[in-house]
């Protein structure tokens, strides 16, 4: 969506929209997988510490787990659901415009 805000359409709204919604859902899915792992490592090595048990489960993953994933995943979650609402309103948009 670069360019004049007049040159803007509502169906190119709507597919920027979707495109960013579908990728949201996979940073959260991403990021749900990851903690399902590292609560499991923490079942099986509970003597070590916390912090020990977190850089294992990212170290077999390959990816930098987040120190606030709950919050991330809290965040993400309050987006989708107002890109979900701006949905609506596009769409409404569409069909005034026809």
């Amino acid at each position: 969506m670069d360019g004049s805000l007049l040159d803007l359409t509502a169906e190119m709204v709507e597919s920027e929209l979707e495109d960013n919604w579908h990728e949201l859902f996979k940073v959260q899915k991403l990021l749900v997988t990851k903690l399902k792992k590292a609560k499991a490592d923490t079942m099986i090595k509970r003597r070590k510490s916390v912090l020990e048990q977190k850089q294992a489960a990212a170290s077999q993953l390959n990816i930098p787990l987040p120190a606030n994933s709950e919050n991330t995943l809290a965040f993400i979650s309050s987006i989708q659901e107002r890109m979900k609402e701006f949905k609506v309103t596009v769409v409404k948009l569409i069909v005034r415009r026809r």
